[in-house]
């Protein structure tokens, strides 16, 4: 009997699999369209939210790796909850991944769209904002259908371009003002003027998809190693990365004297105040590149998840095909790339603005995320007691972890008095019972199945 096609094993290196999980967070995209929302609600403080939402990250990226150094497989950020806390809490894992990693793959349509709108200006070219999303949705799907290590070189090469432009301003700006330190930034002086719960919320949206190289465990060389290591790595960089790049963004902004928190293209202000007029085009280019790593990262990734769950009978067997001649899983990553793409045309129409999508669509993500977050956390721990391996330290790890939760949660679960954000909570839970009752359909079409002679 011919064998099913399989994803294709020991394809991807570490420094493949470290590019996939730096391309999930998007550092870059920080500095370039959240730091105003950051700024209005952490101000003077930012640096402080940072580094708290860096530590939360270590505590998780932790209990992922309690998993990571001891089994692969794909999606399996998914299979380590089903596997350790059984398979209806997996199946919330697993539709709370998706939601993740599907609104962030629209966040990066809507972003990408903001710097190709902005890059064909300043041609004199001026295209339909719908085309360009479209256009964009494409040409990722065409990298993630023809294989994760091509895909894996652009996305390193795109993140590594638009990093290296924003370290160039940065240094340039901190030059400018000499070795002194800013003491209100130092103090806090300020701080948190929309309050310290949305400023964490705002940090998680800047470090979700460092976890995304976990899904790839079928695919990396040496996954036991490449895969912890790609983890804690990606969270370690962008940490520093956030710290110092908002702490100039914040000084250059207070020294030309504008509002950070009414900026929609902060670094391109910064480039015209200091006179860095050369660095625009170059900024835009790497502003892009950067938008579209983070698009291509989250179809691939949430391609891997639908073809893990569809393994395992969660979703339609349809979603497991493998495309036999790049090996990749075609029909999961094409309907990813479909629905991405319907929400953010859907948006579109509906006279929401390209930046307002990367917004909207940038919350909505971190309520799957935080989800999945702490069920890892709790699922750490159960699998190493089952194990045997427990100790003090991993159970100390995954409550600081779930504490460390409770913040962003809170606050992203609290209804916020403006829509659409005061809904987004509800639309979260019912999607949640919509994929439940989906997965208990098909658990009972299967025990039906299996009783009939």
């Amino acid at each position: 009997m011919e064998q099913p096609a399989q994803l294709k094993s020991g394809s991807l290196g570490f420094v493949e699999v470290l590019a996939i999980s730096i391309a999930g967070i998007g550092p870059s995209m920080t500095p370039l369209l959240i730091a105003p929302f950051m700024f209005a609600n952490a101000g003077n403080g930012t640096w402080i939210a940072y580094v708290f939402g860096g530590a939360m990250m270590i505590f998780v990226a932790f209990n992922i790796n309690q998993f990571a150094r001891r089994s692969s497989a794909a999606g399996s950020m998914y299979g380590y909850v089903a596997d350790n806390l059984g398979s209806t809490t997996g199946a919330f894992a697993g539709w709370s991944l998706l939601w993740a990693y599907g609104f962030v793959a629209a966040s990066g349509l809507g972003s990408t769209s903001v710097f190709a709108d902005q890059l064909l200006g300043l041609a004199g070219v001026h295209a339909p904002v719908a085309v360009i999303a479209t256009l964009v949705a494409v040409a990722a799907w065409l990298l993630a259908y023809r294989g994760v290590q091509l895909s894996a070189i652009v996305m390193l090469v795109f993140e590594a371009t638009s990093v290296a432009m924003i370290c160039v301003l940065v240094g340039l700006i901190l030059a400018a003002h000499g070795p002194s330190i800013d003491t209100n930034q130092l103090r806090a002086t300020g701080g948190f003027p929309g309050g310290f719960g949305l400023a964490i919320g705002f940090a998680i949206f800047s470090f979700v998809g460092f976890e995304s190289a976990t899904a790839f465990g079928a695919e990396a060389k040496r996954p036991l190693v490449t895969i912890p290591r790609a983890v804690i790595g990606s969270v370690v960089f962008a940490s520093a990365f956030f710290i110092v790049a908002m702490y100039a963004e914040i000084v250059g902004f207070a020294h030309a004297g504008k509002p950070l928190a009414q900026e929609t293209f902060p670094l391109g202000t910064l480039v015209a105040s200091y006179n860095l007029g050369f660095l625009r085009v170059p900024l835009l280019i790497g502003a892009f590149s950067a938008a579209f790593s983070v698009l291509l990262a989250c179809i691939t990734a949430a391609g891997r998840i639908a073809y893990a769950m569809a393994s395992t009978n969660a979703l339609p067997r349809v979603l497991a095909a493998v495309e036999p001649k790049h090996d990749t899983p075609n029909v999961a990553v094409t309907v990813v790339t479909a629905v991405t793409l319907a929400v953010a045309l859907g948006s579109l129409f509906g006279g929401v603005s390209p930046l307002d999508i990367f917004n909207n669509t940038g919350t909505l993500s971190s309520f799957g995320f935080i989800t999945i977050y702490g069920l890892i956390s709790i699922a750490a721990f159960v699998f190493v007691k089952r194990r045997g391996e427990h100790r003090p330290i991993d159970l100390a790890v995954s409550i600081v972890a779930l504490v460390l939760l409770v913040v962003p949660a809170v606050t992203l679960f609290y209804p916020v008095p403006a829509p659409p954000q005061r809904y987004f909570a509800y639309v979260y839970l019912a999607f949640l019972a919509a994929g439940w009752a989906l997965f208990a359909m098909r658990r009972r079409g299967a025990a039906t199945s299996a009783e009939t002679p």
